[in-house]
């Protein structure tokens, strides 16, 4: 085949690809689970109904708190019928009905299209999707073997368990580590990313991804990995560092694609694999780490940094198809970009223009944080995988 025919069939694939690509972010839902509602009226189907508006209407408040980052009570609610017209879905759990009485949970799914436009018109600074609620998996790596649900206690299980504070961007919770927990999932299927596994725990932690925290102990401290998942395939979590610095050198320990070694002082005289390495507060500063760590990731993906909106055009290397598909799917989740439009579509390289707020460096942060490297050759932007 002819470079030009390569070219032209790379071209419809692309516009396929895209169109496909914009369609399911049109799609995409919100989710508000598990509205209590108790209502009366004259019957019961009334008392249903007005149970379907009030938890329409708590989940659009929950919703509207979940993604503004300024003023919330700044965004009116919709009337009756426009609020309506956002919801795509209503399902129910627990219901109890009596004569002119109505008691459920309602779970609420609001179109995302509709609730970003009346939150653009209310003119108020928020995020592109409501912070989702993780479940976190910790993986204790023994050097010898994976433990989940260890026998006698996984000392990394624990710390999460231990774990209080509440002043993060993205909740997180850990699992009881029960009966019901050990016949859903166990340490091959966390590592693999058995999404059906997960599941089925998400639904009985009413979570909304999972958190797989690999820890492994060392003579200097705790090594850790970290990956999210939302659905089959999950994206890796830079580590970052403790402190201050973090925001700062997290650019630098992405671009290196490093695991941070928190230093720790040796226990000694301790009885198993774990504490004879590390003690338990080396653990807890290490749940510590992967917080902040997944509140950057979150952060620097869903809020958009203020500022004027800039433009620049760059050119992105490729070697297939499939590889400009994963990289324009990265360019799509940094909250710094507005836009990532191709311009010229060719076999060996997009030319692409990006519209994006704040500053250069925030937005070569925004996308290291997807593992992507924008770089300058001469007079020219590059966009690398790292």
């Amino acid at each position: 085949m002819c470079k030009a025919s390569v070219t032209a069939v790379l071209i419809g694939l692309l516009t396929l690809t895209i169109w496909a690509g914009e369609a399911f972010a049109a799609g995409q839902i919100f989710t508000v689970r598990d509205v209590a509602v108790d209502e009366s009226a004259g019957d019961a189907q009334e008392a249903k109904r007005v149970a379907i508006r009030v938890a329409q209407s708590v989940g659009w408040n929950r919703l509207v708190n979940a993604i503004v980052t300024g003023d919330a009570s700044l965004v009116s609610e919709p009337d009756a019928d426009t609020l309506q017209s956002m919801v795509q879905s209503v399902e129910f759990a627990d219901e109890k009905i009596t004569t002119g009485r109505y008691r459920a949970l309602i779970t609420v799914r609001f179109r995302s299209d509709s609730v970003l436009g009346w939150l653009e018109m209310s003119g108020v600074p928020h995020a592109n999707a409501p912070t989702p609620t993780l479940l976190v998996l910790p993986v204790l790596d023994t050097g010898e073997g994976h433990v989940l649900w260890l026998e006698g206690g996984n000392p990394w299980l624990a710390a999460w368990q231990a774990y209080r504070d509440a002043g993060h961007a993205v909740p997180v919770v850990a699992p009881v580590a029960d009966l019901d927990d050990l016949l859903a999932i166990d340490e091959a299927g966390a590592l693999s990313g058995d999404w059906s596994a997960m599941q089925g725990l998400l639904s009985r932690y009413r979570a909304d991804g999972v958190l797989v925290a690999v820890a492994r102990s060392t003579d200097n401290g705790v090594e850790q990995t970290l990956t999210w998942y939302d659905g089959e395939t999950g994206e890796n979590v830079p580590v970052g560092t403790l402190g201050n610095q973090f925001s700062e050198e997290i650019a630098d320990v992405v671009a290196d694609g490093e695991t941070v070694v928190i230093e720790s002082i040796p226990v000694e005289d301790a009885d198993d694999f774990a504490s004879s390495r590390v003690g338990s507060g080396e653990f807890s500063e290490a749940v510590l780490q992967a917080r902040t760590s997944v509140d950057n990731f979150w952060t620097v993906a869903t809020l958009a940094p203020e500022g004027a909106e800039a433009v620049m055009v760059v050119e992105i290397p490729i070697r297939s198809l499939e590889e400009w598909v994963e990289i324009r799917s990265r360019l799509a989740r940094p909250a710094v970009l507005s836009q990532s439009l191709p311009l010229v579509l060719g076999v060996d390289r997009v030319r692409v223009l990006l519209r994006y707020f704040g500053t250069l460096e925030q937005l070569r942060a925004g996308l290291r944080q997807v593992r992507l490297n924008l770089t300058a050759q001469g007079n020219t932007w590059l966009i690398v995988p790292l």
